[in-house]
Order: C-alpha cells, then structure tokens, then sequence
C-alpha cells in the first residue's frame, strides 16, 4: 500500500519558518533605517546648498547679505540667524524667494527691506516647510527631519573668513566641523548653514527624538 503524501507544514514548521523571518527582519531593519536617515541627510545636504548659493546671488546683485535679522547690522562682525524665530524665518523666505511662501507678492515696505526687486533667488516648495498639510504663511522652514533649528552664518565683515561668531542663547552646539567660527581661528567661508543632532538643538512639530535626526552641514 501506497503510504498517504503529508500535505502542507506541521505547526512546529511554521512556527520555525516564522522566527526565522521575524530574526533577519530585526537584523535587517536598522540597517534600512540607517539608508533612509543617510538618504534624508543628502537631501538635506542638497537643499542647504541650494539655499547657500541663493544668498551668494543675493549678495552679488544687491552688494550685501539680506538683512533677515531686522535692525542695523553691524559690518564689523560676522552674524548668526536663528531660522526657528518666526520672523527671520519669513524674512528669509521673503528675501530669498521675492514673496511670502504662499506666492503672495511682498509689501512695498518688504520690498524696500529685503528684496527690492522682488527679485527670486530660491524657490521653496511646500516639503521645505514643516506640515505640509497646514502650509501658510506662517509656516516654519526645516530639514528634510522636521528640524526646525537651522543655524545661517553669514561673513557679515566680507573678510572671505567667519570667525568670532557670538552664539546666541539657545543655540547650545554647533558641529565639530565649524567649531572654529566661534574661535579666532575662524572658517575660510563666507555662509554656513547647519542644524544639528548634538545635546539638545534639534526641535521638530512631530515629537521627533535624538536618533532620529542627523547633522546637515553646508558651507560656501
């Protein structure tokens, strides 16, 4: 007698079957993790660049940085903007792109400040602004993480170096690279723009943690 073929796997099998893929599925997912967090870093990387090239254009139509900070900026010295100050942030936006981030054409008196010309040196899209779904005027720019904490250091003093940068309250670290700007020893640089994932500077509307974010550099 011909003995009767078993049909399909016994509990025991499955149940192998399924630690098996549930074992490389852990060992596989930081290291996926890990792309996508190198991934967003280079996009970020990207727009920063973008962004430092704009202001360089700025600088050579208008003959100084845009004066994102409000006041009299002082020629002696080199400054740092905070991006998560509501008002530098839209100035930025204002004076880079020619208008509000909605597209609503600036005000004379913005125009007589930040961008006579309404001219657009960068285009921002709606994935540069932190919730989309909710974009307004009012919105905040971040990284590709969320971070709102975007650091812009501009060679205010035009001596082609940023040094002695006086960090303002609030901004606790800046990355190992660009230490220098708060030295004598300055950067041979004219913009640097930064966030980064060190102590505490890193604030994002989504509740982000420390893993999550990553430093973003760019200098010209």
């Amino acid at each position: 007698m011909t003995p009767r073929r078993r049909a399909g796997f016994t509990l025991i099998e499955l149940l192998t079957v399924i630690s098996i893929i549930g074992l490389l599925a852990a060992m596989l997912f930081p290291a996926i993790s890990g792309i996508r967090k190198r991934a967003r870093q280079a996009s970020a990387t990207t727009a920063f660049t973008q962004w430092a090239g704009a202001i360089t254009r700025y600088k050579q139509v208008y003959g100084y940085y845009p004066n994102i900070g409000g006041g009299v900026p002082d020629a002696t010295k080199d400054t740092l903007h905070q991006l998560e100050t509501p008002t530098v942030n839209l100035s930025f936006v204002k004076a880079l792109s020619g208008r509000l981030p909605t597209g609503t054409a600036m005000s004379a008196n913005d125009r007589k400040l930040l961008n006579r010309n309404a001219e657009e040196f960068c285009s921002f899209g709606k994935d540069d602004f932190e919730d989309p779904t909710n974009f307004s005027d009012n919105s905040m720019l971040v990284d590709r993480f969320g971070n709102r904490n975007i650091r812009l250091i501009f060679d205010t003093d035009n001596n082609t170096s940023i040094r002695n940068i006086s960090v303002p309250a609030g901004v606790f670290s800046m990355p190992e690279e660009i230490r220098g700007a708060a030295a004598t020893t300055g950067i041979p640089a004219r913009i640097i723009i930064y966030t980064t994932d060190l102590d505490n500077d890193f604030n994002s509307f989504d509740g982000l943690g420390a893993s999550d974010f990553a430093q973003v550099l760019a200098i010209q």
